[in-house]
């Protein structure tokens, strides 16, 4: 007895279905449809019309339209194991039925009311034959009992080789293909008398649900309805045991679709056909998926989409600026929504779909593709945290690593920062802003898992969660839609609306049969969490990892890296559309570092490019709105980020910078801290190229300026001295952030020695070092004494220079200056 079973229900349900499996049978004996007298002129296959798929303004994306063989194959040219394999599993009982099989009707009741979902048919291929040729696919009870009175007629009227002939000849087989004779050419490119048992059995697996079961789009599936097809015919003894192993061990040998597809933007037309044929939010078009493909490829349809032409082609372009060798570059995905309505604007999902060489080709990496997403993740942790009470100007502990215990007998769980760089202290605005692993690995810990998991299901993701403490980096994988939709639901103030591709379908009357509904959303998080978490990404592309992403209006995003490179990922928003872009290989975790790649790929790099690109181009024509604030307006403040207080005399400039805040809600304390000159360690940059030392002084806080110095012992662009001098813990009280670089020059070109008399020595410097030239000072009389007693002079004004005012000589030569002392 199965679990929740009693033996007072087992009766009931057995009435049940022999209560209605005896309606049926009665309905044949009831005022019926009647059947045409059947001649050599009638065609019981269903008529085809193309069907056409169309953008948002109306542009054809796609003819969706099936083979259909108009000569039929005989039923002598089929294998007798073609024939077999299809009543074995579609109609076991075929040559006993009379065209209504109430013992099946009956069977597949019980079974699917104790399973509580569809797992047994009861309609017989007689039945189906009618179904496809006279009455159509209603679901409803006039519709079931015409289809039940046309099958007893047709049994009257035609054998039951007749029948099975007319059904092969008719049915949809998935992929544009009606008939077994296109089947067998589509799937194998062979002829339907070529066909063995492994090649039938995978054949009328699908004849059931042609998308589930489909060996391109998903061969797991396929091959399991194989070899259940295969049990089936061994249990009623149409094939040896033997028989059986050798077809199980068959690969599922089907040949690569012929690149014959003509579709624009091919896999937004993928994506969009997955839905009508497997959301039920598309019963209008049947009640399976084999319906529903039936309709779309010969049911004269218009199929509306949401793709706006603008947004598509920017996106399309956004990746193939970036990613210029196709032989060698990794693959990117993106997918843009509009917040307001969920509607999905734009869609890449790989390179080339048509391309018979590439085993992948028709992976849609937007939808189906499924990575880490890194810390991309993030903003998901930090709405977790939010709805507990953590606020983004609380503190976190911010090492550069850290140990977090995990449940008893398990090892603690070691995170590190990008770089090994400690932040000591930081608020959970710039540790999102700096992406800081550590500080989210104390933020998780704090929060919970499960809370985090929680978030990710109303905040967009479908994908299933485990909560773990790592899922606060990024760790379990996600597509790129569900990070749209994650997006989407933040810039949309914590309302979450499903994305669609669908806006109408037109049948051939041109009678609107299904229109996408206004969707108001569901609330999942305040407006005031959403908020907060777009203030917060918004510093990400303000100063934090993702610069690269600003399309110059008010922009969001967070970047996202996964272990090893292996995936980079950058999702962002503006108030009007909400998108994620991902860039990795389609075959594996492959890390995207040199000599693999050109550059070392992460989040803040080519994703971010790819972002703005899109952006930019996507939104051109749309004006700049800013982000709806639930407490009030935006006001820019420059603040000590590290503390979110206004800096003192003594902030490092590395860590000043401008912050948005809600008016109202920003920081008016001048900083406690530093409270002297802070030290610094300088580095070691003598030797280096001008662009390596500038890199190193700015990491560490400094303002470069550089000074060119001929020199022939070094090659031209390396540095030959610094100041201040390199050192750890140092003071630098008078010089502050500033740094010289001087730069060697191999350029000997003569320059004009400026007229410096009568200036002051700091004036005469300065003029001097601008020009390249390397200074020094004397202090002393005309006389030569230090004491020019009774002489008209002021202290520190040069009444002579060494080389005189308009010589000619080389750059960076020496200039010595005469002053006054004093």
């Amino acid at each position: 007895m199965r679990s929740g079973e009693t033996s007072s229900t087992r009766p009931t349900r057995w009435a049940v279905g022999l209560l209605a499996a005896c309606s049926l049978v009665l309905s044949a004996c009831s005022p019926f449809v009647e059947l045409q007298p059947l001649g050599s002129e009638l065609d019981l296959r269903p008529p085809v019309a193309t069907s056409v798929m169309v953008d948002a303004e109306g542009n054809q994306l796609a003819e969706l339209h099936g083979e259909q063989d108009r000569d039929p194959v005989a039923l002598e040219q089929i294998p007798q194991v073609v024939r077999d394999a299809v009543i074995a599993v579609e109609d076991a009982r075929f040559y006993e039925h009379v065209g209504v099989d109430a013992r099946a009707i009956a069977r597949a009741l019980v079974v699917n009311t104790i399973e509580r979902e569809i797992l047994q048919g009861g309609s017989t291929i007689t039945q189906q034959l009618v179904k496809n040729a006279i009455t159509g696919d209603d679901q409803t009870v006039d519709r079931k009992l015409a289809e039940a009175s046309l099958a007893i007629q047709l049994e009257a009227d035609l054998t039951k080789d007749e029948i099975l002939e007319a059904y092969l000849n008719t049915v949809y087989f998935g992929n544009g293909s009606y008939g077994i004779g296109a089947a067998a050419r589509r799937y194998f490119g062979i002829d339907v008398s070529q066909l063995d048992l492994h090649q039938a059995a995978l054949l009328a697996g699908m004849l059931r649900a042609p998308a589930n079961f489909d060996p391109y789009d998903r061969p797991a599936q396929a091959r399991g309805r194989r070899d259940l097809v295969l049990d089936l015919m061994s249990e009623q003894s149409l094939i040896t045991e033997a028989e059986q192993e050798a077809a199980i061990s068959q690969g599922l040998g089907v040949q690569p679709l012929p690149p014959d597809i003509d579709w624009v933007h091919p896999y937004a037309v993928d994506h969009a056909l997955e839905e009508l044929q497997r959301n039920p939010v598309f019963h209008v078009l049947g009640a399976t998926a084999s319906e529903r493909a039936e309709r779309l490829f010969g049911g004269g349809l218009r199929i509306q989409t949401t793709i706006q032409p603008q947004a598509q082609l920017a996106a399309q372009q956004a990746i193939d600026a970036i990613l210029i060798a196709p032989a060698s570059d990794p693959r990117a995905a993106l997918v843009a929504v509009e917040p307001a309505t969920g509607a999905i604007t734009a869609l890449v999902g790989g390179e080339d779909y048509t391309d018979p060489l590439d085993p992948v080709a028709r992976f849609n990496l937007a939808t189906d593709g499924r990575r880490q997403p890194g810390s991309s993740f993030k903003p998901v942790v930090l709405a977790a945290a939010l709805e507990a009470g953590w606020s983004l100007d609380d503190v976190i502990p911010s090492p550069a690593q850290v140990s977090v215990p995990l449940a008893p007998g398990l090892p603690d769980w070691n995170v590190g920062n990008a770089g090994g760089q400690g932040y000591g202290e930081l608020t959970l605005r710039t540790a999102t802003a700096l992406s800081v692993n550590t500080a989210f690995a104390n933020l998780i810990n704090d929060v919970g898992a499960e809370a985090v998991v929680d978030m990710a299901g109303r905040l967009g993701i479908t994908s299933d969660l485990r909560p773990l403490q790592s899922i606060a980096l990024g760790a379990q994988e996600v597509s790129p839609l569900e990070m749209a939709t994650v997006t989407a639901t933040i810039a949309a103030g914590g309302v979450r609306r499903d994305p669609g591709i669908i806006q109408s379908i037109t049948d051939r009357d041109g009678v609107v049969i299904w229109e996408r509904p206004v969707d108001d959303g569901e609330q999942v998080i305040d407006p005031e969490i959403a908020q907060a978490i777009t203030l917060a990404m918004v510093e990400v592309v303000r100063s934090g990892t993702g610069v690269g992403a600003d399309l110059g209006r008010p922009t969001a995003g967070k970047t996202g890296t996964s272990q090893d490179n292996a995936d980079a990922w950058f999702t962002g928003f503006t108030p009007d559309l909400a998108t994620a872009v991902w860039i990795g290989y389609p075959e594996g975790r492959v890390a995207m570092v040199p000599p693999r790649t050109r550059v070392i790929v992460q989040g803040g790099g080519w994703p971010a490019e790819v972002f703005a690109r899109f952006g930019v181009q996507a939104l051109a024509d749309q004006v700049a709105t800013p982000f709806a604030n639930v407490d009030g307006e935006l006001i820019t403040v420059t603040v000590d980020l590290t503390r979110d207080c206004l800096p003192n005399p003594f902030t490092p400039r590395s860590v000043i910078g401008e912050r948005g805040y809600v008016v109202g809600s920003e920081p008016t304390e001048v900083c406690a801290e530093p409270s002297g000159p802070p030290t610094v360690d300088v580095p070691v940059v003598e030797g280096l190229s001008a662009d390596q030392a500038r890199q190193a002084l700015n990491e560490a806080g400094f303002t470069v300026f550089e000074k060119p110095q001929f020199d022939t012992s070094r090659p031209p662009g390396v540095v030959i001295a610094q100041s201040p001098s390199p050192g750890a813990d140092q003071v630098l009280a008078e010089t502050g952030f500033n740094a010289t670089i001087t730069i060697s020059s191999a350029d000997r070109t003569g320059t004009i020695v400026p007229d410096l008399l009568g200036r002051s020595i700091a004036v005469a410097r300065e003029t001097l070092e601008e020009q390249g030239f390397n200074v020094s000072v004397r202090l002393e009389c005309p006389d030569g004494s230090i004491d020019c007693v009774g002489a008209a002079q002021s202290p520190g004004v040069v009444w002579q220079q060494s080389p005189e005012a308009t010589q000619r000589v080389p750059v960076f030569s020496e200039v010595t200056l005469f002053a006054y002392p004093g």
